[in-house]
């Protein structure tokens, strides 16, 4: 009887032992029961992870740094873009200067026409090498100009290459030449229109076209890269022309000041 009594209290001593570590036993099966943040295991099953305090921080993260990437490229493509917008403002600029610079030209020409006698039709003007009849040189010279106003450049130049030479000994056979020469700048034909302005400056230096002729030929050499020359000849203009032509003297003195500052 006493053995028994001992038996049972040793018994009773280890259920209360195993009940303290979390052990509780209910039947042949034991569970553990779970007294920190380590994994819940059976017997017959895997380890049961306790979830995540943070689980989209990573990817939260992750798309944080795509969104800085995607800024980063855009602003440089806009860099980008911006660099090329300032170059065709540069290109447009540059041609809306020569065009204004033309109409300028045709407006004073238009508004202070020199006097032509239409009347006065040499023999040379009445017929061309076909012996056809030439047009009056004053309709001839109005349908050149009407052509540069409505920027028709080469049926221009064309226009004004043939009235120089059909009608050689009219007073408006300089201006044509002149003309050409205007035109042919416009059109990028640099070659052709040194050749005009040169010939109105050298062979007709004292008509009233010499001192623009001047400053064109001048302005030519410089955008064909003869910069030493074209420095020199508006030099000249300046010097020349000085309280004869002071128009076409300032156009000369604010382009060397341009040229000596792009050099500097």
């Amino acid at each position: 009887m006493k053995r028994l009594v001992v038996t049972l209290a040793l018994a009773a001593s280890s259920v209360s032992a195993l009940s303290d570590d979390g052990w509780v036993s209910v039947g042949s099966t034991q569970v553990v029961a779970p007294a920190s943040s380590e994994p819940v295991v059976t017997p017959d099953q895997s380890p049961i992870l306790a979830p995540s305090a943070n689980p989209g921080g990573d990817l939260l993260t992750e798309l944080m740094l795509q969104v800085e990437q995607m800024k980063t490229e855009i602003a440089s493509l806009r860099g980008q873009l911006e660099e090329q917008q300032a170059k065709v403002r540069r290109m447009e600029a540059s041609q809306q200067d020569r065009y204004l610079d033309l109409d300028s030209r045709i407006s004073a020409l238009t508004l202070a026409p020199p006097a032509v006698n239409s009347q006065e039709v040499t023999q040379a003007e009445a017929d061309n090498n076909d012996g056809e009849a030439l047009p009056p040189a004053g309709e001839a010279y109005k349908s050149a100009m009407q052509l540069v106003r409505d920027k028709k450049f080469s049926e221009a130049r064309e226009a004004f290459d043939s009235f120089a030479e059909n009608y050689a000994g009219n007073a408006l056979a300089v201006n044509a030449i002149y003309w050409a020469g205007e035109v042919s700048m416009v059109e990028g034909k640099l070659d052709v229109a040194e050749a005009r302005f040169r010939t109105v400056k050298e062979d007709h230096s004292g008509h009233s076209k010499a001192a623009d002729a001047s400053y064109k030929l001048a302005v030519v050499l410089d955008k064909s890269g003869k910069k030493a020359e074209s420095k020199a000849l508006l030099q000249e203009v300046i010097s020349q022309y000085a309280g004869k032509s002071d128009s076409t003297v300032s156009l000369a003195q604010a382009y060397l000041k341009k040229m000596q500052g792009t050099s500097e």
